[in-house]
């Protein structure tokens, strides 16, 4: 489609509303001009350090693609995954430079689904990061990425691009923060994911975000046959709003598992979820939640699996925990079958710590704040499938924050 073409489109979708969650207002917030600085060493201030420290990433020197508000930096891991064949970039580089980002570039993710997406293809500068790995390739280090907003009343724009080619493996993990006490921003973040055939992308994502701080991910992923994909989303911070809903299209024989993790607090609304669609014969999909709700937070956790081929298998599993007597959950479960053949299959159960599993605990020397901490440890450890040892080390780091949290 013509650049112009979707300029169009964009421009008649900028007061389009989402399907789901609060309805923001994108014109209360200031628009900064998109660059790319380059060398990650150019990175300044304690505040991007210590919202980096947030998601569990405990060095700029492991991130091969960090961007600063509407400031992009990424060339410190460049010779480290460059000997893997692996290209990282700022997308606009990539955009200027290679043929295959053109050719994906807002191919799955269309600039007039909404008002937020059409702000991003407007405005974003197409920041973000592009990630291409080579076929035949298992890239043995995980692709760090990070997302840090620190400016009042901005908006953060990023459109982010990885392909995994033929027969080759990657992990990427992207931690997503503000440092503490901006009171007032926007993240829109744009991801278009793709897998060639027989690859597997396992993607980790943290939020850490805060009180004054609406965040709009789009994501959508497309899958060749007989790949892989696994995500893992965790959500530990307070945010004014965050609405989610990443889709996944898979091709004959692929397969994904979705883990999400959401610990509400505050007064956020927290609108979450997956969604699978089955396109052809052997495929699965599963997709799990662990939700808890403290203070008045507000839950909406989704998940739809749809079939459109026989042969195909999909299970949800939503569970929830109540922290709070004016906190809210709501599970949406969803499974639709178009065609004969199809095994769908979903669970849901939200309920509160149960008296008697705290005065076991307690039984055994622990006190009640430890029982506690116990219990929701264990409620929230998913294994998820295909984490490599080192990101489900830091994951773990972060469940322990979540567990802090919610113990107070």
């Amino acid at each position: 489609m013509m650049k112009s073409e979707l300029r169009t489109r964009a421009l008649k979708a900028l007061n389009k509303k989402a399907a789901y969650g609060p309805d923001i207002d994108i014109s209360q917030y200031e628009l900064e001009e998109p660059r790319v600085e380059g060398d990650l060493r150019a990175v300044k201030g304690k505040s991007v350090l210590r919202a980096v420290e947030r998601v569990g990433i405990d060095s700029l020197k492991r991130t091969g693609y960090l961007q600063v508000n509407e400031t992009a930096y990424y060339k410190l891991m460049e010779k480290a995954l460059s000997k893997y064949g692996v290209k990282v970039m700022p997308l606009r580089i990539a955009l200027e430079k290679l043929d295959l980002a053109k050719e994906l570039a807002w191919s799955l993710v269309s600039p007039d689904y909404d008002k937020y997406t059409a702000a991003a293809y407007l405005y974003g500068g197409e920041l973000g990061y592009f990630v291409y790995v080579p076929s035949n390739v298992k890239v043995p280090i995980p692709i760090y990425t990070c997302l840090v907003l620190t400016s009042e009343k901005r908006i953060q724009f990023t459109h982010n691009v990885v392909y995994v080619d033929d027969y080759s493996e990657a992990h990427v993990v992207t931690g997503c923060a503000v440092p503490h006490g901006l009171s007032k921003g926007m993240h829109i973040g744009i991801s278009e994911f793709f897998l060639g055939k027989n690859s597997k992308l396992t993607f980790s994502m943290i939020h850490a975000w805060s009180e004054g701080v609406h965040v709009r991910p789009r994501t959508a992923v497309r899958t060749k046959e007989g790949s892989e994909y696994v995500s893992y989303y965790v959500i530990y911070s307070p945010v004014a709003s965050v609405q989610a809903y990443p889709t996944v299209f898979l091709d004959k024989e692929a397969k994904t598992y979705m883990a999400t993790i959401i610990a509400g607090e505050g007064l956020g609304v927290y609108d979450l979820g997956s969604r699978a669609i089955l396109e052809a014969p052997h495929t699965s999909a599963e997709i799990v939640s662990r939700v808890l709700a403290m203070d008045r937070a507000k839950v909406f956790a989704r998940a739809e699996i749809r079939a459109k081929a026989p042969k195909s298998k999909g299970h949800i599993e939503c569970l929830g925990l109540l922290l709070s007597e004016v906190a809210e959950i709501q599970s949406i479960p969803v499974i639709a079958s178009e065609r004969p053949g199809a095994e769908l299959s979903h669970e849901a159960a939200i309920g509160v710590i149960a008296q008697e599993e705290l005065e076991y605990l307690m039984s055994k020397g622990f006190t009640e704040e430890e029982a506690r901490a116990i219990i929701i440890r264990g409620f929230m450890s998913i294994e998820a499938p295909g984490i490599p040892p080192s990101v489900r080390a830091e994951v773990g780091k972060i469940l322990d924050l979540v567990t802090k949290y919610a113990i107070g």
